[in-house]
């Protein structure tokens, strides 16, 4: 009877078989370590581009900021420039507006009414006192300041006859004292619409 020893061919199998789980474990880590290379590399060319869009965002907001900046700036100098325009019309009228009221007064006081005195307070009212002939005479000239564009809230403070007489007929004068607001402002477009009618 032949007797043949199948152990050593056991063990070369075995061996066999080892180095084939060992192949196979070294291309499942190797081919582990490149996923784990490749999804790393992608990861990382996400976060840099998620990174250049954050620094483009904020270079985009710098320079908002710098053209708001700016804005706010234009706007603090236009507000600048209209309250010096504004002192300036209000100089402009300041200078101009009592020649032009004083004018017109002139025109609207009745012949047979004179003024003896005109008091300005703060620029915003003025009180007359006077004489006329008779009582019409001061209330023509109390219609007369109520249609004019310089002067409002008339109102007759006080009348009295004096002991002087006028006329032929020794009518005796009265003596007046009238109060009114004063306005100065608002009168050169008017003058200048006056001065040129076609706008020019």
């Amino acid at each position: 009877m032949v007797r043949i020893n199948l152990l050593p061919v056991k063990v070369s199998r075995k061996k066999e078989a080892g180095k084939q789980q060992l192949v196979l474990f070294a291309v499942i880590l190797v081919a582990g370590l490149l996923g784990n290379y490749v999804w790393a590399s992608q990861r990382s060319g996400v976060l840099k581009d998620a990174r250049a869009a954050v620094d483009r965002k904020k270079a985009e907001i710098a320079q908002l900021e710098r053209i708001i900046g700016e804005v706010k700036n234009i706007r603090a100098q236009q507000e600048e420039l209209k309250k010096k325009l504004d002192v300036l019309d209000k100089l402009k009228a300041g200078r101009s507006g009592p020649v032009r009221m004083l004018d017109e007064l002139a025109t609207i006081i009745p012949k047979r009414l004179w003024l003896k005195r005109m008091d300005e307070k703060g620029g915003t009212s003025v009180a007359f006192e006077g004489t006329a002939a008779t009582i019409d005479d001061v209330s023509a000239f109390m219609a007369a300041l109520k249609t004019s564009k310089h002067f409002s809230a008339v109102e007759l403070r006080r009348t009295s006859a004096t002991g002087a007489k006028a006329g032929p007929g020794n009518v005796k004068l009265v003596d007046f004292t009238i109060t009114a607001a004063v306005t100065y402002g608002g009168l050169e477009a008017p003058a200048a619409a006056a001065a040129d009618p076609a706008g020019r």
